[in-house]
Parts: C-alpha cells; sequence; structure tokens
C-alpha cells in the first residue's frame, strides 16, 4: 500500500527536490514530442515535459493522478490494461520511473510488451531503476544497515517507505523484458544518497550537488555504482 503521506514529505525535502532537478536535467532535450510518462505518481516529470511536449499521464492510483487540478496534460487512470487500448505506435517516448520495481517479476515483461507496441519506429524507451550496487553501498554506508545489504547481495527484495515492498532487477532482465537495445545510460545519485541528512539541509547543498551529480552522471565508475540507473532503450 501506498503512503503518500509519507512520498509527499519526501518530496518536499531537499533530497527529494534534487532528485527531480537531477531527472529534468536528463530529460530536458526532449521537445516536440508524444510522450507517455507511465506510473506518473504526482505528475511531476509529466508536467515539466508537458511544457514542450504533448503529454498523456497513466497512474493506477487517482488520489496521486488528479492531486493537482492545475496540471492540464491528458490523465488517464489505469495500469496495464490502460496501456492494452492505446493504438500501436503513438508515442515517440515512453518514461517509465522507479515503476518495475514494485511490480511481480513475472509480470514485467507483459507492460514491456506494451511500451513496445506503443512505441512508434526509432521511438526512446526512458527507464530509471534502481541499482543494485547503489542500494549495497546506501544500506551499508548510510543506512548502517549491513544486514540489508547482505539481503541486497542474495537477490531478496527490499522495503520502500513509501511504495511498501519491491524488488530490483539488472540492466541484463532490462533487456530480456524489453527486448530493445539500450542507447546510454546515466546514473542518478552517485554520491547524495551516501550523505548524513544533516548536510542536505544546507543552504546551497541543492545546487552544489546538482553540478556534482550532473557532472560524473554519465562517466564510469561513477555511474555503475549509483543508487538509481537512468537508462535509454531504443525500438529498431
Amino acid at each position: 500500500m501506498v503512503d503518500l503521506a509519507s512520498y509527499r514529505d519526501m518530496l518536499s525535502k531537499p533530497w527529494g527536490k534534487i532528485q527531480y532537478k537531477l531527472t529534468f536535467a536528463q530529460l530536458a532535450h526532449l521537445e516536440n514530442k508524444d510522450i507517455l510518462d507511465f506510473g506518473a505518481g504526482f505528475g511531476l516529470v509529466s508536467q515539466f515535459l508537458a511544457q514542450k511536449n504533448q503529454l498523456t499521464a497513466i497512474e493506477p492510483k487517482a488520489d496521486m493522478l488528479f492531486a493537482d487540478d492545475s496540471q492540464t496534460f491528458t490523465k488517464i487512470q489505469g495500469s496495464l490494461e490502460a496501456l492494452e487500448v492505446l493504438a500501436d505506435q503513438s508515442f515517440d517516448v515512453i518514461c517509465c520511473h522507479n515503476v518495475m520495481e514494485y511490480i511481480e517479476p513475472s509480470q514485467r515483461a507483459a507492460y514491456f510488451d506494451q511500451f513496445r507496441r506503443l512505441l512508434k519506429n526509432n521511438g526512446k524507451l526512458s527507464i530509471i531503476k534502481h541499482n543494485q550496487v547503489g542500494k549495497v553501498f546506501q544500506s551499508v554506508v548510510f543506512a548502517n544497515q549491513p544486514e540489508q545489504a547482505l539481503d541486497l547481495l542474495q537477490g531478496k527484495g527490499f522495503e520502500s517507505k513509501s511504495f511498501a515492498h519491491g524488488s530490483s532487477y539488472s540492466k541484463e532482465d532490462l533487456v530480456e523484458y524489453s527486448q530493445m537495445s539500450i542507447e546510454d545510460y546515466h546514473g542518478l545519485r552517485t554520491f547524495y544518497s551516501l550523505q548524513p541528512n544533516a548536510f542536505k539541509t544546507e543552504e546551497d547543498w541543492v545546487e552544489k550537488m546538482v553540478k556534482i551529480e550532473l557532472a560524473v552522471s554519465n562517466l564510469s565508475p561513477y555511474k555503475d555504482v549509483s543508487f538509481l540507473q537512468h537508462f535509454w532503450l531504443r525500438k529498431e
């Protein structure tokens, strides 16, 4: 069950705000595209992209999707069934950010089948996913929970304060699910997930951290140890 109060509170904190600043920076090049944002949540990414694109947002939870009635992009409540009724090759880009972790592994391929059907030829899929390496680092360094890190290493799931139980998947899993080729990937939260929260309330912390996070987001080994990874896949 989603804890919306906890999630809203996180978004108001510096570590919630910086997540979207980094995500927006990696999406800012998208213009004049037909875009689907699947698992849109409160519509923050949708709202950003709708400034320069035609945007459709799908989200199963009505209290998230319709929380802000000032948003003007198209909103559809639903999940897999909402994807299934959309026309073939409707979108240039599909965004699916921090969603697949909370879908049963046996059901994930069905969602990617729909994404592939809905993308135009040479269309792109933007996937933000948890990275096991980064989660292990965070569990040990930030959270001081080595037992949790051992569970992650053994492939066990994790508990999210806002989104309940989830499980990560690998880059190889992503290719298998999607049947698409990876064009590029970037890191998200390479450093700030490891810092004590006391640092994050300093006046200029967000600005300084955005600069360093973006500076390493497409560099190895930094993007290979980040807490999240942003993959771009292309439909050929």
